[in-house]
């Protein structure tokens, strides 16, 4: 049985293959623009991957690891700094589904569009916020059904 993480560990060693070699220098224009395209396709996908299990966990899983939160597991875990950590949080804040504390579905998120274009690789954590963040400054004044 392959799990999430069993999966995830299959693609680095891939991508491990990938780099190990001087195949990358040998490719022509046309092919190194191929393997640009598939490698923002895969940094969208890994971005949407780790707002996904941040939006999904509770306030308490950066605390369950030693952490002060979640911004500090996230810089020990992806090896990243602060600002990106606090991007990360921001945008998995954006498109979280709170739970119907009533029958236990998840509720769509705050931006279900651009949750569901993450989740499709179509854009990654800096689209997300670039998309939200003027809508999100002018929360107060603009109503649900504007945003939507």
């Amino acid at each position: 049985m392959n799990s999430i993480a069993g999966t995830l560990a299959q693609v680095a060693s891939d991508l491990r293959a990938v780099l190990s070699d001087d195949g990358v220098a040998g490719l022509s224009d046309g092919e190194r623009a191929e393997v640009l395209r598939g490698f923002g396709e895969v940094s969208h996908l890994v971005d949407a991957g780790i707002v996904e299990t941040v939006a999904t966990a509770d306030v308490e899983f950066g605390h369950r690891f030693g952490c002060r939160g979640m911004n500090e597991l996230l810089q020990r875990a992806l090896l990243t700094d602060g600002p990106s950590a606090s991007k990360i949080v921001k945008a998995a804040d954006l498109v979280h589904r709170d739970m119907n504390i009533v029958s236990g579905e998840r509720l769509p998120a705050r931006w279900p569009a651009l949750r569901e274009a993450l989740l499709d690789g179509a854009v990654g954590i800096p689209g997300i916020l670039a998309a939200t963040n003027p809508i999100e400054y002018a929360r107060t004044r603009v109503g649900t059904d504007e945003r939507l």
